[in-house]
């Protein structure tokens, strides 16, 4: 019986790095990595920086509980506003802000030379009246009628003082104003005559041309000195 021969012994070669698979393979990985590398530093260009809590009036001293972080994704305008690194308490406000708005670096000045008028209002006589509001001062005596004695004045904080004295009766209601030398002593004059006082709170934040309006003497006459 005739065996039929072997066949030829092939040889085993290494895979080809040719091979068009591989290669489709190869290119598929690169690009998901490079694209999800992209993605990936795209997200990490969002920062933190600070925003209001609450309306917040021109000249208002800041506080933390006024703002809190927000991160948020600015781009090439970043640099603008104020990261949160750096904390804006103590600084004042050079503009009227409003809640939820980011804190620009530029909106923020070193606190100036002021002081701190804790002023006695009825609460009657100051309705809604919350700290970052600004509010015109109204008094008035039995010798000068009401008057606007100050300006656009920022409450730094309202306080509830009970029942006082200095208010009339009733509830009271202490609020601090932040104000310049010369302000601060008009209002001490308006607390020593035992005036009337009243506060208006200005819509809109501050308005930098109002004026305190002098006292017009009862029984004084337009030709009268």
């Amino acid at each position: 019986m005739d065996i039929p021969p072997s066949p030829p012994a092939r040889r085993l070669r290494p895979p080809s790095w040719l091979d068009p698979r591989l290669v489709a393979g190869v290119l598929l990985v690169a690009v998901s990595t490079a694209t999800g590398a992209r993605i990936i530093a795209t997200a990490d260009r969002s920062v933190q920086v600070w925003a209001l809590t609450r309306d917040v009036a021109a000249s208002t001293v800041l506080a933390a509980e006024d703002v809190r972080p927000a991160r948020v994704r600015l781009f090439d305008s970043a640099p603008a506003y104020l990261d949160t690194a750096e904390s804006p308490a103590g600084r004042a406000v050079t503009r009227g802000m409003r809640a939820g708005e980011l804190l620009p670096a530029t909106a923020l000045r070193t606190t100036p030379p002021a002081l701190v008028v804790n002023l006695p209002v009825r609460a009657e006589h100051a309705p809604a009246v919350t700290r970052g509001q600004a509010v015109d001062v109204w008094a008035g005596t039995e010798d000068c009628g009401p008057r606007r004695v100050l300006a656009s004045a920022a409450v730094q904080e309202v306080r509830s003082a009970g029942t006082g004295t200095l208010t009339g009766g009733g509830d009271a209601l202490q609020v601090l104003l932040r104000v310049g030398p010369a302000d601060a002593e008009r209002l001490l004059a308006v607390l020593g005559a035992e005036s009337t006082v009243r506060l208006v709170v200005v819509e809109g934040g501050a308005r930098p041309g109002a004026q305190a309006v002098p006292c017009r003497r009862a029984g004084t006459g337009a030709g009268e000195r």
